[in-house]
This record gives C-alpha cells, sequence and structure tokens, in this order.
C-alpha cells in the first residue's frame, strides 16, 4: 500500500534529517508528521569528510521516521546539496502563426527547447524549471497557462548532480528496500521555498548559512538563477573562540549563544557562563571578525554570477547557523552593505531556520506527486478523471 505521505531525506553540513509530511491545502501547505535526525561529519566543497560514517548516518535518520509512522518508506525524495550540485540557464523562444491559448504543452516545450548543455560525464542532469516566461515579449510571469499569445520565451534553469553523491547514497537507500528515489536540488528547493514564503515574487538573494558550509543562491521567483558553495560557516566562528580564549569545542559553542553584537559593549564587560567569565569585547570581536570574512566570500560567489541583479533585491538570511546569533544579520549586513532580512514564518513548523532546506524539498516533493498525479490524487481518481 502506497504512504499517504512524502519522506525526504536533507544532507546538512552536519547533521542528515529525515523528513515525512503531508500536504493540507493547495497552496503548498503541508504538515510535518515525523523527524529523524543523524549528526555526522559532513562534506567539504566536492566530497564527504568521512565516507564510511554515511551509510549508518543516512540509516539512523531514516529509521527514526519509520518508527514514528509505524510505516516501512518505499519512496523517498533526497535532496543534493549544494556541494554536489551545479546549475545553468538557457533561453528558449515559441513563435505560433496566429494569436493562442497557452497551454502546459507550450511550457514544457519551452524547457525541452532550453536544454542545450551537454552533461558532463561526472553529473547526472536533474530536469529543467522554468524561472519565468515572457508574453510577446513584454508580459513577465511565472505561470502562463490560459493567456493568449503569439510568442512565448521562457528562461529555463537545469540542475545536475554529481555521480560522486548518488554512488554513495544510493546503495545505502537500495539495501533498505527503498525502491524509488527522486533526487532534488537542494538550494533550487529551499530558494523557491523561500522566495514563495516570503512573497518575493522577482528576485531575490538567499544565503545559507551553515555550520561548516554555506550556500549563496539567487532566486527568480519560480526558479534557481544561481547558486555558490563555500566551506565556511558557524562552525568556524566557535573554533576562532577555541583557539583565542583557550576553551573546548563545547565551552565556544555555548558562549556564541551569550554572544550579542547589538550591544554597546565596554572595556571591560565580560559575558558569564559556567562560572566562567570571558571578555565580551573580545569575543565579539572575533565573531565579527570572521563574519567580515564569510560576507567577503558571499561578495566573491557572486563575481561568477552572470546575471543582472537589481539594486532592492531582497537578502535573506536563514540555516542553523548565524540565523540565532544575536546581531548576526545585522554584522553581516553591514559588512555586505546591504540590507539582510532573517527567514520567519507564521507557522510554527516551519519556523526555524536550520530546516529551510527540509523545508524546500517537502514543497517540492509534493508539487513533484501533485504533477504525476500520485499521491494526494485520492478525490481526482474517486471522480474517474
Amino acid at each position: 500500500m502506497k504512504n499517504n505521505f512524502v519522506t525526504i531525506l536533507d544532507f546538512g553540513s552536519s547533521k542528515i534529517t529525515c523528513m515525512a509530511a503531508t500536504k493540507v491545502s493547495d497552496k503548498g501547505e503541508f504538515v510535518i508528521k515525523a523527524v529523524g535526525q543523524s549528526a555526522y561529519n559532513g562534506f567539504g566543497d566536492s566530497s564527504w569528510y568521512e565516507p564510511e560514517t554515511i551509510e549508518s548516518a543516512v540509516n539512523q535518520a531514516i529509521s527514526q521516521v519509520e518508527n514514528k509512522m509505524k510505516s516501512k518508506i518505499k519512496e523517498i525524495f533526497v535532496g543534493v546539496p549544494g556541494a554536489f550540485s551545479a546549475e545553468v540557464t538557457s533561453e528558449a523562444s515559441i513563435t505560433f502563426h496566429s494569436k493562442k491559448k497557452i497551454d502546459r504543452d507550450d511550457m514544457s516545450e519551452i524547457i525541452r527547447k532550453a536544454d542545450i548543455y551537454k552533461c558532463d560525464s561526472d553529473y547526472t542532469p536533474l530536469g529543467g524549471k522554468a524561472v519565468y516566461y515572457i508574453l510577446d515579449g513584454a508580459l513577465k510571469m511565472a505561470d502562463p497557462n490560459g493567456f493568449i499569445a503569439s510568442k512565448l520565451m521562457g528562461l529555463v534553469s537545469f540542475s545536475y548532480m554529481r555521480n560522486y553523491f548518488r554512488d554513495t547514497v544510493a546503495p545505502v537507500l537500495s539495501d533498505r528496500g527503498i525502491s524509488k528515489v527522486t533526487y532534488i536540488n537542494t538550494c533550487e528547493a529551499q530558494a523557491t521555498y523561500i522566495a514563495q514564503a516570503t512573497l518575493n515574487e522577482s528576485y531575490s538573494i538567499v544565503i545559507d548559512i551553515g555550520h561548516i558550509t554555506t550556500n549563496v543562491m539567487l532566486c527568480g521567483g519560480g526558479g534557481l538563477l544561481f547558486e555558490r558553495t563555500f566551506a565556511l560557516g558557524s562552525g568556524y566562528l566557535a573554533s576562532d573562540l577555541c583557539q583565542v580564549l583557550g576553551c573546548d569545542f563545547n565551552f565556544a559553542m555555548a558562549a556564541l549563544e551569550k554572544v550579542n553584537l547589538n550591544l554597546e559593549i565596554q572595556a571591560g564587560d565580560a559575558y558569564s557562563l559556567n562560572g566562567r567569565m570571558i571578555d565580551a569585547y573580545q569575543t565579539n570581536e572575533i565573531v565579527k571578525a570572521r563574519i567580515g570574512q564569510i560576507a567577503s566570500y558571499v561578495i566573491k560567489s557572486f563575481g561568477f554570477c552572470d546575471k543582472e541583479i537589481p539594486a532592492n533585491t531582497p537578502i535573506i538570511l536563514t540555516g542553523g547557523g548565524l540565523a540565532y546569533l544575536r546581531g548576526g544579520a545585522d554584522c553581516l549586513s553591514m559588512f555586505l552593505g546591504k540590507k539582510v532580512k532573517l527567514y520567519d514564518s507564521v507557522n510554527a513548523q516551519t519556523k526555524r531556520n536550520e530546516y529551510t532546506s527540509c523545508y524546500g524539498l517537502i514543497s517540492e516533493a509534493i508539487r513533484c506527486e501533485k504533477s504525476k498525479g500520485g499521491l494526494f490524487s485520492f478525490f481526482k481518481s474517486a471522480k474517474g478523471e
């Protein structure tokens, strides 16, 4: 019997998360039913730090969800992290003999025609997704279905997965009896979800600062325009404190919870932690210096972007690192010279920044199921449609 929920697997830079969720409305809203999580040592620019630990970490996260749902998982949507994915864009157009009503077939034809790239042998294509369409060279929109036009143009984003990632993950899932696996570009799913959740229909920049990696993404509303990953995250803040303060890593992580970069720190001020006093000014300066480096890497990342970015493009900070540091977003804003907003949600289930990549994967998984008439199609089937 087919499960009545979707299951996703997200590879963060310090933990693997499995989630099961069900759709509750056609607006893309969902309810998370179960969460499984396991810590691991993550990955760098293009490889696992400890590949031999992946199998146990994946199995642990999935088993937790199966136990909570009391159901074996047979199908799963796997997020491909930015370090193991690539993205390109291409344009295509169709000119009709006369004005006609645009339909889904026309939109699919744009995606097919735009697929002009030859995939490298080290990568597997994950498919294309329209960022936007333009009708008759003037009207720009995400969904032109039903509109009248004589010419349709589209900008399409194509994602690719490094075979190295698939070759590590696929055998683990197969051994568990998971027969159907769909791979999704995590950056695309996350950026698109955040753009929609924050009502940004045009361009938006999403910066996900994790524990040891940072993803920088440019979203065009309906799809991904640019992605870049670099090996630098909030875990480096704790490492810096360890070196300067002479403390262990756990103490440094706890110290970060005390840090408030919005405070006017004076000489002699201190943070109190577990009966120990640490110099507040020195601590803040250490943290600011590393945030400044992260900001410089973000700026350098966009040196590889060939898209024109409007000056008023919102920048949204997410991830389980800097988003939880008091004053972190404001400090990042100072170094970038641009206002940075924190991702937020009125829904308590989709409010936590460390899980926005998971929310994006769930949203995309539900969209995939809906488009193929699979999961959640009970009432449609009952009516014989």
